[in-house]
């Protein structure tokens, strides 16, 4: 929502008086404070006056430190689950000495995040985040603190490991295919890829005269990212050994580890020994935030921004006149008043029986300096569920009874959503994708060229103002995403109630971009598959139906390579994204209807229905509801 302004005048000077509340907010926020925040939090996480009982505390208590110590709180209970989570961690890293050697080594540990996110119900990019961001606060706190067990440069994120011979790293070799060897061997039979690990391990030991020195050359010398320089050497081995398509990167990894077991589990276990977890999870606000915190009005407070009435009396007033008015007054100068329209839909979710609970007003920037009001809004679900959109999209699916529906999501374009039946992909669905694609393959690659051009001959004015331009578009492009996402949940729910479809089958797809680039990383990112699109979409196609739609995941193996007609393989070569020939019956497929069909046909597992709407909700809501 924006302020209906009389004038940009007004306009650019309310936005200057909030700014001013927001850095008034932010002084506020000292490291005494946040210390003595995070004390009161751990002598009673539960305490419901949080917030009056840290200003009474630290002995300052304005108007705007309601808002500061309410993102303080916020900030403060982020840091305790941090730790919590940092603590699991440790306890995992220590029962599994390898992944903690790994972890020492690189930072990463694949292992554990597979194991920790699986554990956690956490995608794995938050994993990798605490896993590498504990480390390099280890590494501060250990230099200062453990000077008598860190002694060694060997520890250091990234730094110069150890000297070793070719020997070792012969050795290394032999107690890695020994370690697996005897691992496998409890095993009745081996999966697909406990055998091309083990595979890949035998021709490394089988080619340890071209392996050894590249891996001692590695090891000894200075590299400036571990990781990402181990990828590189794995595959400069695979073309040296001449198996180019090979992927060696975790069979050279678990060398690495084994060569440097020993004297890394010399030092680890002692530095880690009663290690203090809140040490490595640095305090709020430590670092300058980009951006700025909002002013957040409580309803039950009297502020510097005035409203009209608490909580009760300002949804009865949106309700009656879609409006309210906001003002700005400053000691010395003339209060500033300014009307707040509301937009149809939150109208529509007030009149549904929510109600407000929180207003935020931040300050905007150049070039418009419009100020920017957001409203949090209270109630059931069912007051925030509208067939507005559903109905919109029913008279545009043609008739037909299907009782199973397969889907496929894919990358945005023309066949972002495919079924298992004919059915068009709505315009307004097809304009945004074509506005994204647009941002992205034209508008972005010009201005970035443009931007480096100006870097290269240091004109700086150029430079700035390209780089607000490239910000923009960034912007525009993630709201399309956003508007994307919000829309699609509502167009497969009408498919769903113009086939009274029973079952929804979708893939399980757990696409992870970290490590990929180019065509296929641009691709995973350019794909809305997130199962709250199917969540939410069941939820509101069963409300419609009267009946529980069920939604099951159907495994992901060959599901665009088998061909759907004949049983053949489609065997999809580069530019061959939407059509590869089949080559049993030599037919060009849809490649896209074809992984519908065959996902409707397989045989899927039954998610739990209480997916959808999410439980991180007040308790009082859902008794509501």
């Amino acid at each position: 929502m924006a302020l209906k302004c009389d004038s940009q005048v007004q306009r650019e000077e309310i936005n200057k008086r909030i700014r001013r509340l927001e850095e008034r907010q932010t002084t506020l926020l000292t490291q005494d404070v946040v210390k003595q925040a995070v004390e009161l939090y751990r002598s009673n996480p539960k305490e419901r006056f949080f917030v009056r009982q840290l200003g009474k505390a630290v002995g300052k208590n304005p108007n705007v430190a309601e808002s500061a110590y309410h993102w303080l709180q916020i900030s403060v209970k982020g840091k305790i689950d941090k730790e919590q989570k940092v603590q699991g961690m440790l306890n995992f890293l220590v029962k599994n000495p390898q992944q903690e050697v790994e972890w020492m080594i690189f930072g990463r540990s694949p292992y554990t995040e597979n194991s920790l996110g699986k554990y956690w119900k956490l995608k794995r990019r938050y994993i990798i985040n605490l896993l590498t961001s504990s480390r390099l606060h280890l590494d501060a706190y250990s230099r200062k603190k453990q000077r008598n067990y860190y002694f060694s440069n060997a520890l250091v994120f990234n730094g110069a490991l150890p000297t070793y011979t070719q020997q070792d790293i012969v050795q290394g070799i032999d107690d890695a295919l020994a370690y697996q060897t005897n691992t496998f061997s409890t095993l009745h039979t081996l999966s697909k890829n406990q055998q091309a690990f083990l595979n890949k391990l035998h021709l490394l030991k089988q080619e340890q005269q071209v392996v050894v020195p590249f891996v001692t050359s590695w090891i000894n010398s200075y590299q400036s990212s571990r990781w990402k320089s181990l990828k590189k050497l794995s595959k400069e081995l695979a073309v040296i050994i001449g198996k180019p398509s090979r992927k060696l990167f975790s069979a050279v990894r678990q060398i690495v580890v084994f060569t440097l077991f020993d004297h890394f589990m010399q030092s680890v276990p002692q530095l880690l020994k009663g290690l203090p977890v809140a040490r490595l999870v640095p305090l709020p606000f430590k670092k300058k935030k980009k951006g700025r915190l909002p002013i957040k009005l409580l309803m039950g407070k009297n502020y510097v921004i005035t409203r009209e009435g608490n909580a009760s009396e300002l949804t009865r007033h949106v309700k009656k006149k879609g409006k309210t008015t906001l003002g700005f007054p400053q000691m010395g100068k003339k209060k500033l008043t300014t009307q707040v329209l509301f937009p149809p839909k939150v109208l529509e979710y007030l009149q549904n029986g929510a109600e407000i609970k929180v207003f935020q007003v931040s300050s905007g920037g150049a070039p418009s300096f419009k100020p920017r009001v957001d409203v949090v809004l209270e109630g059931t679900h069912n007051c925030f569920r509208s067939s507005t959109l559903l109905h919109s999209y029913l008279s545009q699916i043609p008739k037909g009874r299907k009782k199973v529906l397969g889907i496929d999501i894919n990358r945005l374009g023309e066949y972002i959503v495919v079924f298992n039946t004919p059915v068009q992909l709505p315009n307004d669905l097809m304009i945004l994708a074509a506005r994204y694609q647009k941002l992205t393959n034209k508008v972005l690659k010009q201005l970035s060229r443009k931007f480096h051009n100006k870097c290269k001959v240091y004109n700086s004015r150029g430079a700035c103002k390209l780089k607000g331009e490239l910000n923009r578009v960034y912007k525009r492009r993630s709201r399309l995403l956003r508007e994307i996402i919000h829309r699609l949940p509502h167009f497969l729910a009408a498919v769903m109630v113009k086939k009274q479809c029973q079952t929804l089958k979708i893939e399980e797809l757990t696409a992870d971009p970290a490590g990929t680039k180019g065509e296929l990383a641009k691709a995973i990112y350019n794909m809305p598959d997130s199962l709250y699109i199917y969540k939410k979409a069941v939820w509101l196609a069963s409300l419609e139906l009267g009946y529980d739609v069920q939604l099951e995941a159907v495994p992901p193996y060959h599901t665009s390579s088998r061909h759907y007609g004949c049983g053949g393989t489609i065997a999809r070569g580069p530019g061959q994204h939407d059509f590869a020939p089949c080559s049993k019956c030599g037919q060009q497929v849809n490649t896209h209807k074809n992984a519908a069909l065959n996902i409707a046909s397989f045989k899927g597992t039954l998610l739990p229905y209480n997916l959808f709407p999410s439980t991180h909700v007040r308790g009082s809501i859902l008794n509501d509801g």
